[in-house]
């Protein structure tokens, strides 16, 4: 110990440092006397101040104490002699006694080289009392924590079981767009999901689980992008239909629905749907065909009508003056144009479903300039009051054609000719063969169309403006398209109004006989 000065009294010293002590302090000779106590130990200890007065021994102090009870029930003689044999060990010691009236003290000894002890005594109550509040405290609130975390628990338990009691696959993103939270039919829907879930996968890495060739996107693209599907089929074959929500705190809600019956339905609904136009269509045609057959029967029956009348009036006029062969000749002419009514009947029906089925050719080998000729024959018979000019010896001998469609066609251009021309007019019929097609053109001095409607001229029903007042029906030159068409063929029309029209169709030079015999000369 360092003194500054010294010039003092130590005893009177000590005396000060001990009387001023916030702590209660004792001194304990190596002989058990209490050489020194001060005022607050006395207090603390409830000990009256003469005690020591006439005998310092620590025994009387034990005594007293024992005798009042502050060491609980028992002999005191024993339980004085127990605290002296424990005195006299001279060992540190540091305990926490509770006094009867409640306060709590705090006994520290510590010994001295010189034999004996000090020990200071310290109401430690508050500190108590703090720490009692403090444990108290701490165990409410760890209560209260533990209720909370079993209510979290319980909420939780009862969000998942609400989610997985729905049908539909939920999850749901935080705003960063990891997974946090999904049910178990998404579980179902990426079989992946629980361990993305467990390490909050983006969804983009779920989503690729699935389609790899899906782009990496964020939050606002998959739920505000045209480009990110609504629908999907997945690989086991369903559909869902994918309902994306942003959330208050900038995550994504996805709800996945299973409208794979839907689509199955809809499929059949609109197998039915498709069966039913079908019928309709069909049913529509059919009513065209008939439609169209009362047409075509008006227009395509005319000529071979009016050869029968033709050749049946000339009988008629002169039944005994006719000789046996142009008797014959004019009946084969009437059966010869009946042949053709059937043939005609045959082939609308073919004409009426060529749209849909297509019209069928059969091909022959046989001359064109013959079957041209022949045409043009019948058609003057006909047709008296008009001059034809004819020219078709430069037509090929044979090609793989279907003789009746031809002739149908050929007539029905020599037919218009006549019908939108005056009498005393002229038809120019020219046949000839150039870069291995053959081509025949039928020139009329009529009506004439007008310039903007002649690429109208071929379609169905369709009749130029200038035909007015004139009978027909508008299908003549459209069969004769379809039939050249289907020959491989083109059909052209020239014309001007007021002074008449020239229709020239070309058909590719085709003789399968001609193919073979080469074919066998090489």
């Amino acid at each position: 110990m360092h003194f500054i000065r010294r010039d003092f009294d130590p005893e009177e010293l000590l005396e000060c440092l001990v009387s001023t002590a916030h702590h209660g302090i004792s001194f304990i000779d190596r002989d058990l006397n209490l050489v020194m106590i001060n005022e607050t130990a006395l207090k603390l200890l409830e000990l009256p101040a003469d005690i020591l007065d006439d005998d310092p021994r620590l025994e009387n102090v034990f005594r007293y104490n024992a005798e009042r009870g502050d060491y609980g029930p028992g002999d005191p003689d024993v339980l004085v002699k127990e605290r002296l044999d424990l005195a006299r060990l001279f060992q540190p010691h540091d305990f926490v006694r509770t006094r009867p009236d409640g306060r709590i003290l705090r006994i520290q000894g510590t010994p001295v080289q010189s034999g004996g002890i000090i020990t200071t005594y310290t109401d430690v109550t508050a500190e108590h009392e703090q720490e009692k509040a403090l444990r108290e405290a701490r165990d409410r609130l760890e209560d209260t924590l533990d209720e909370r975390s079993r209510e979290l628990g319980a909420n939780r338990d009862l969000l998942l079981s609400s989610i997985n009691a729905i049908k539909d696959g939920f999850a749901v993103t935080d705003a960063e767009g990891r997974v946090v939270l999904a049910n178990n039919k998404m579980f179902e829907i990426y079989p992946q999901l629980p361990a993305f879930l467990a390490r909050k996968a983006h969804v983009s890495e779920v989503i690729n689980s699935i389609f790899p060739d899906e782009p990496v996107r964020n939050l606002d693209e998959f739920s505000g992008s045209r480009s990110m599907w609504s629908e999907r089929q997945f690989p086991d074959g369903r559909w869902y239909r994918i309902t994306r929500t942003r959330t208050d705190d900038g995550g994504m809600l996805a709800v996945y629905s299973d409208i794979s019956s839907y689509k199955e339905q809809h499929a059949v609904l609109q197998s039915h749907t498709d069966e039913l136009v079908r019928h309709l269509r069909k049913e529509k045609e059919l009513n065209e065909m008939q439609r169209e057959f009362v047409s075509m029967a008006s227009h395509e029956f005319r000529t071979p009508l009016a050869i029968i009348d033709s050749n049946a009036q000339r009988i008629l006029r002169k039944p005994d003056s006719l000789k046996p062969e142009a008797l014959v000749q004019r009946l084969g002419n009437i059966r010869d144009s009946v042949e053709r009514m059937q043939y005609l009947i045959e082939r609308f029906l073919n004409f009426s479903q060529s749209e849909s089925v297509g019209m069928e050719i059969h091909r022959d080998s046989i001359s064109l300039r013959h079957l041209t000729l022949a045409v043009c024959e019948r058609q003057k018979g006909i047709a008296r009051d008009y001059n034809f000019v004819i020219d078709v010896d430069n037509l090929p001998d044979f090609m793989d054609l279907d003789r009746k469609l031809i002739e149908q066609g050929i007539s029905n251009l020599l037919s218009n000719a006549v019908k939108y021309s005056p009498e005393q007019s002229t038809i120019t019929v020219i046949g000839s063969e150039m870069d291995d097609k053959a081509v025949i053109s039928v020139r009329d001095e009529g009506v004439g169309v007008p310039k903007e409607e002649i690429s109208k001229i071929f379609n169905r029903y369709f009749r130029a403006s200038t035909s007015s007042g004139i009978a027909g029906t508008g299908i003549g030159l459209n069969l004769t398209k379809m039939i050249v068409q289907k020959h491989g063929g083109n059909i052209h029309v020239e014309s001007e109004v007021g002074k008449g029209t020239i229709v020239t169709v070309s058909l590719p030079v085709v003789n399968r006989h001609a193919k073979v015999a080469q074919a066998k000369a090489s």
